[in-house]
This record gives C-alpha cells, structure tokens and sequence, in this order.
C-alpha cells in the first residue's frame, strides 16, 4: 500500500517597540489567524501582520501598533 502525509504548521511573529500588552495576546492571536486563513485561501504561504490595539483601560499613549509576519511550512512524507 502506498501512502503519503502532509503536515502544515503555521508560524507566526508579533513584535512593538516596547513591551507587549499579555491583554493585547488574545486579539493578537485572532487577528493573527483570521489575516493567515484569508490570505492562504488567496494562494499565499507567508506574508506580513499589522494590527493597532486600543484598550483605554490598559493604553496609556492611547493604542499600540504592532507588526509581524507569519509563513505556513509543508513537511511531506511518502512511503
């Protein structure tokens, strides 16, 4: 019997320039997966994240933009 198997991993980086909010970590991670999932039905394996997080309560300055990326790696095995 041949077989073969496919293993996606999805990786993904968020960076500011001072230190990250852990309130902001939940809506990182959505906005994060909802931009990946949109673009990898549009054919893409990588590309760049911008997010801007506003939480009054937390934002002393008001919000804090961040960037990243994310990349999807494919691991292929046949027998």
């Amino acid at each position: 019997m041949k077989q073969f198997e496919r293993t996606k991993t999805i990786t993904y980086r968020w960076w500011t320039d001072g230190d990250i909010n852990p309130a902001h970590i939940e809506a990182l991670e959505e906005s994060a997966e909802d931009r990946i999932f949109e673009m990898i039905t549009r054919g893409f394996t990588s590309g760049e994240l911008r997010n801007y997080i506003r939480m009054p309560a937390d934002d002393s300055e008001g919000g804090v933009e961040y960037s990243g990326w994310w990349k999807v790696s494919i691991e292929a095995k046949e027998d």
